[in-house]
């Protein structure tokens, strides 16, 4: 049974994601050559460092391509993807937003080869066939549910990280008798 977002009935088709959309290497760029400015760098397992130049045009997709595997990474801005990870080079009329969630969700990591380092097989990678709407309209709806529910979790999380910074702050108080409680 397919449970489909309201008002879309239009066919998914499986596809390669070769042809969805193709990942490639990032480029070298080493840390004596990392000048300050404005370019988020990312690097296998997100952004580490902002360079001064960027080597693609934003938004992009972004996954890691050896040490770590399976994180997914979407990045608005014009950015450096390092030679540590795969970006994808185009998005084949696609919706980035989507192919960011779309590839979030495929495990990459089921994809590693090599005994020391684990490393992305992107050839491996390329023939996984994949299911997505032809309708753009129809990607754009699932990116803004699932973009929805990430803020969602980021708040959850904020207010988590409060809670336990309020719990420890307490547990100061009160281990220390700085704060003693009042029977009655």
């Amino acid at each position: 049974m397919n449970i489909r977002l309201p008002g879309f009935h239009g066919e998914w088709t499986m596809k390669p994601i070769a042809l969805v959309a193709p990942l490639q290497r990032g480029f070298d760029l080493p840390t004596r050559e990392l000048t300050p400015g404005p370019y988020p760098v990312v690097y296998s397992n997100g952004v580490e460092a902002f360079h001064s130049k960027f080597m693609v045009k934003g938004p992009g997709v972004v996954t890691g391509r050896s040490g770590t595997l399976g994180r997914v990474h979407y990045v608005e801005a014009d950015f450096w993807p390092h030679n540590t990870s795969l970006w994808v080079t185009r998005f084949g009329g696609n919706v980035p937003r989507f192919i960011y969630y779309l590839y979030d969700s495929l495990r990459f990591e089921r994809f590693a080869s090599g005994s020391g380092v684990p490393t992305l097989n992107r050839n491996d990678a390329h023939t996984f066939r994949v299911a997505i709407p032809a309708d753009l309209d129809e990607q754009r709806a699932i990116a803004a549910v699932l973009s929805d529910m990430d803020a969602e979790l980021a708040a959850l999380e904020a207010r988590r990280g409060k809670t336990r910074a309020l719990k420890q702050a307490m547990m100061q108080e009160l281990l220390t008798g700085r704060t003693r409680l009042v029977n009655g």
